[in-house]
């Protein structure tokens, strides 16, 4: 097949540090290439990707707020890829929404959508608004064919065209596989509200346990950590790093901790960096909330959590629910017998190696996009 791949430009292909999406994009592509379909990336001109590439920005624009607001930086590379694509290629294969999804049904090339962000209702601003103007623009153009990244992302809006929930994955070769790990617990991500790190410092001195913070602070996220986190910090207790970029850094990373943690506020898509912590043979305790309970085997590869009283979806071996769930889970794991811990470490790898590998990934989506060209012959 000859396929278009369309990413927004706030990135380069392959991410340094922060990218979900990216990497996620980039896999895909080269995936895809290994196969031996002709495909060609609109992106930016700093990508490095085995395929062709083109593009109207010759550099990433940059991952913030300010930047993605600007209409105009979105409409451009559209505009430029769009006038590219049609006509040319057997199928256009978009990983963003919002503004696209008015213009593509002018586009009489078969298309598919990745939806990478949640719809859920009374969740903070999207890079294009507010969430609500984001399920406002879906909803109208609910008979375009969606892929979803977790089966829980459909929830937010049930009205869509779904064709087939496919799970990000992992190059499992770039996460060694560490059979003791060592006793400090770990957070990684962006610094936001929504992600919880507040909770993991709070599970922290509740526990007495030593706990690693690798941080991705945003522009506008930086009064966020300034006001609500720098104060909560406890140096006996935890340990502030950078952004974790590279690859042999952040399984290193990962792999050397006794567990992470994942108290996530919102109804995360997916959360690649749980499948990458899994990789490693951590075991994540989450809260059950977004994709966790589709990620996270529970008492196999981790613990999971209900959130609160109010809101339970499942009945967890943990039968706690927040900050004191959390903590019980934590505990639970410093008191396992070593040899149950261990092979609670290889659940953990075994399990991503079975349902989180690239290969894996680019198997569904291309028969994906051959359902979509045959479609489009008819």
């Amino acid at each position: 097949m000859k396929i278009a791949i369309i990413n927004p430009p706030w990135i380069t292909l392959p991410p340094y540090g922060y990218g979900g999406r990216e990497k996620v994009v980039y896999d895909i592509v080269e995936g895809m290439v290994k196969k031996g379909h002709d495909v060609t990336l609109f992106a930016t001109g700093d990508c490095k990707v085995s395929s062709k590439l083109d593009f109207y920005y010759p550099k990433a624009l940059g991952n913030n707020s300010d930047i993605k607001q600007n209409p105009y930086n979105i409409l451009n590379h559209l505009h430029y890829s769009l006038k590219k694509v049609e006509g040319k290629f057997d199928l256009i294969h978009f990983h963003l929404s919002g503004i696209t999804l008015y213009f593509a049904s002018f586009v009489k090339t078969p298309f598919l959508f990745t939806l990478h962000g949640a719809y859920f209702k009374n969740q903070e601003k999207d890079q294009f608004g507010s969430i609500e103007s984001g399920r406002n623009g879906l909803i109208q153009f609910k008979d375009y064919p969606y892929v979803t990244i977790s089966n829980n992302q459909r929830e937010g809006i049930v009205e869509l065209n779904y064709i087939k929930t496919i799970y990000n994955c992992i190059t499992l070769s770039e996460f060694n596989f560490s059979e003791n790990g060592s006793g400090d617990m770990v957070w990684l991500g962006r610094v936001t509200y929504t992600k919880g790190v507040d909770l993991a410092i709070e599970v922290a001195k509740k526990t007495k346990k030593q706990l690693n913070l690798a941080c991705f602070v945003d522009l506008a996220d930086k009064g966020y950590f300034e006001q609500k986190i720098k104060p909560q910090l406890d140096p006996q207790l935890t340990k502030v790093y950078a952004e974790v970029k590279e690859k042999n850094e952040k399984s290193d990373y990962l792999g050397n901790a006794k567990v992470f943690l994942m108290p996530i506020r919102w109804n995360e898509p997916f959360g690649i960096v749980m499948i990458e912590a899994m990789a490693c043979g951590t075991p994540v305790i989450a809260f059950a909330n977004g994709s966790v309970p589709e990620v996270v085997k529970d008492g196999e590869t981790g613990f999971i959590v209900n959130f609160s009283e109010e809101n339970k979806r499942g009945n967890w071996i943990v039968k706690k629910t927040g900050i004191e769930g959390l903590q019980e889970a934590v505990e639970k794991i410093y008191s396992m017998p070593e040899d149950q811990y261990r092979q609670m470490r290889k659940n953990c790898r075994a399990h991503v190696e079975k349902n989180f590998t690239v290969d894996r990934m680019v198997n569904e989506y291309e028969k994906v996009f051959q359902q979509l060209v045959e479609n489009g012959k008819k």
